[in-house]
């Protein structure tokens, strides 16, 4: 059995949200090696910053040690996560949570994308937009009803439960 790994970009704030850490998780549990790209300083997060942070840890690993190889993405991470994967060439799965619009030109068929998860009321992308995009890629494309960008209700344990529920069974 060869090696994999996956890989987690957070968004702009730099943390594991629930929805990014237990679909990393999910990869964690059939024996993927875990990297968390963590951010430098919050105040430091603009997208340059993210970029060359994510470029300073994936230039020291070697993807060829590695038959198997995923990137979750959170956000802002997801324009990172595919910037990094068409600047090394890496034959990575992406599952991308809350792409923004700067995400959308990488979300194409032959950017093997498993999966694109969002809120129907998440006000950084026209979801509407999104879904009909990949409709047109074949990608598989969850909205998640009644929640917005981050992917949870507040202070509903139950529902942001089933929120995270709901985005893991997409990737079987």
């Amino acid at each position: 059995m060869g090696k994999k790994i996956v890989i987690s970009f957070p968004g702009g704030r730099g943390y594991e949200i629930p929805v990014l850490y237990f679909g990393a998780k999910y990869y964690e549990d059939q024996g993927y090696e875990k990297i968390f790209i963590r951010h430098p300083k919050y105040e430091e997060c603009e997208f340059d910053v993210l970029l060359d942070n994510a470029d300073k840890i994936i230039s020291q690993i070697d993807f060829k040690e590695y038959d198997e190889i995923v990137f979750i993405a959170k956000s802002i991470g997801t324009v990172v996560a595919c910037q990094i994967k068409e600047k090394y060439q890496i034959p990575a799965t992406l599952i991308l949570f809350t792409p923004l619009n700067e995400t959308l030109p990488y979300i194409h068929s032959k950017n093997d994308i498993k999966l694109v998860a969002v809120g129907d009321k998440d006000r950084y992308i026209d979801v509407e937009m999104l879904q009909k995009i990949c409709d047109k890629e074949g990608i598989l494309c969850h909205v998640e009803q009644g929640v917005g960008h981050r992917m949870e209700v507040l202070s509903d344990l139950d529902k942001n439960l089933d929120i995270i529920s709901n985005v893991i069974k997409c990737f079987d």
